[in-house]
């Protein structure tokens, strides 16, 4: 309860911090729902996926795919993280923000497929898109943060990713943007549609050189 007291006031200070907003929604989760503790065995209950990698599959707008196009981008290499080459993303880590009817469209049912993934509700933490072009890809990596370590909250067993495929671009070529699993090592090749859900602890990486497009929209989450 006095934890609860205090991310509120910290909360009114500073509305726009994320690890605030996150752990302000996790302790009024875990106070609703009357969890003993923040502890492991509690988590990994909580947070299972039914397999991992979690592969589905949703219809694409081609309108969802024009409304990024018109978004404001940014060149890969600018983003100064696992990203890399000639394609464009999202400026920042709040796609599902942007008012566009169509967004929030995807955003809500996005939202649904995540929470029934993790059997709970969930708090959004990054929502972005990539235009992968030839030559572009990502270093192997997680998306795992510095909070996420910290000792007792175990956030990183709370945490995963996912990636929705709106277009796999051109796959007739040597580097077809397979996605390269980790821990173990497994090979995915995505295909319009296909959504791939992992614990964000698990590392990936993805090289593509296709003349077409390709288009995606990831999203980092934590169940609560």
């Amino acid at each position: 309860d006095s934890a609860l007291v205090t991310m509120k006031r910290a909360h009114h200070i500073d509305p726009n911090s994320k690890p605030v907003t996150l752990l302000l929604s996790l302790l009024k989760s875990k106070k609703s729902i009357k969890k003993a503790d923040l502890g492991v065995d509690n988590v990994s209950d909580l947070a299972r996926l039914t397999s991992n990698p979690l592969i589905l599959n949703r219809a694409v707008e081609e309108e969802f795919i024009a409304s990024l196009y018109e978004m404001i981008s940014r060149e890969l290499d600018e983003a100064k993280d696992a990203r890399y080459g000639k394609g464009k993303c999202s400026t920042d880590f709040s796609l599902f923000d942007d008012n566009r009817y169509i967004v929030k469209s995807v955003a809500q049912d996005l939202t649904k497929i995540m929470m029934e993934a993790v059997k709970s509700e969930i708090y959004i933490d990054d929502s972005f898109f990539n235009i992968f072009r030839p030559g572009s890809g990502t270093t192997v990596h997680r998306h795992i943060n510095s909070l996420d370590n910290v000792t007792g909250l175990n956030l990183d067993k709370r945490k995963h990713s996912l990636v929705y495929y709106l277009s796999e671009g051109d796959q007739n070529c040597r580097e077809p943007g397979i996605l390269k699993l980790y821990d173990p090592s497994e090979d995915i090749l995505p295909h319009k549609g296909m959504i791939t859900i992992i614990p964000a602890t698990r590392r990936h990486s993805s090289v593509y050189a296709g003349k077409k497009d390709r288009v995606m929209v990831g999203v980092n989450f934590y169940s609560l």
